[in-house]
């Protein structure tokens, strides 16, 4: 009888021996980690870069630009340097309009006037003297009173800004109605300043004093600024609004 082979059987896996130290093994776990912290970084680094590459180019369009206003800046001083006499000159011109215009805003045309007066005179009535007076301010105030505001005001006396006082002489009474009537129509009539003198007797001759006021009617404004047409008219509008 023959003796059969034993079977042998075998408990576990093959023996296996690990001599990788614990720190090669740490670092093996930590290499995936590791990488995406590289990633991480080169993209950090990448937008720092793009970023930084943006704000220069915003920079230099900036730098360019200022530099072109600059540019354009010293041109218009130059240009204004240029000009600079030929505005001086029109600056003087300004001036010496608006002092015109001052030094002549009271101009009253008294020989055109003494036209209009002897015009007017009644039939034998002569003139001896017209006396012409123009405000400083070229206004009188209710009053009359020649740039006085605490002057007390004239009864009947309508506001002027100068009056002309005129002494004539008649053989004969003088219609003296009549002639106010036609001093009416003299340039810049704004009344007449109470009381009106008739001093004389039968068989003399009559003196008659009468003082004109005055309107700014009577101003020639000569060079007086020229009205705006474009403006609207203010008695237009109240119509138009009423």
């Amino acid at each position: 009888m023959s003796k059969q082979p034993l079977e042998t059987v075998q408990l576990g896996g093959f023996p296996r021996v690990d001599l990788l130290p614990p720190a090669t093994r740490d670092a093996i776990r930590r290499r995936p980690i590791v990488r995406r912290l590289v990633i991480a970084v080169i993209g950090v680094a990448l937008i720092v870069g793009v970023a930084v590459a943006g704000a220069s180019v915003l920079a230099f369009a900036a730098n360019a630009l200022l530099a072109a206003e600059r540019d354009r800046s010293e041109l218009l001083l130059a240009q204004q340097l240029e000009f600079a006499e030929a505005r001086s000159i029109a600056s003087a011109l300004d001036e010496s309009e608006a002092a015109r215009q001052v030094a002549t805003s009271a101009e009253v045309d008294w020989e055109a006037l003494l036209a209009e007066i002897k015009a007017t005179l009644p039939a034998g009535v002569q003139l001896i003297s017209v006396d012409g007076t123009i405000t400083s301010s070229g206004a009188v105030g209710a009053g009359g009173a020649e740039g006085d505001a605490t002057t007390e005001p004239e009864p009947l006396r309508q506001d002027s800004i100068g009056s002309f006082r005129i002494n004539a002489t008649s053989p004969t009474v003088p219609d003296v109605q009549a002639w106010l009537n036609d001093l009416e129509s003299v340039t810049g009539f704004a009344g007449i300043a109470p009381p009106v003198s008739v001093v004389g007797s039968e068989g003399a001759s009559y003196t008659v004093t009468i003082e004109v006021l005055l309107n700014d009617e009577a101003f020639l404004g000569r060079y007086a600024p020229e009205a705006d047409e474009s403006a609207p008219d203010e008695s237009t509008t109240e119509e138009e609004g009423e």
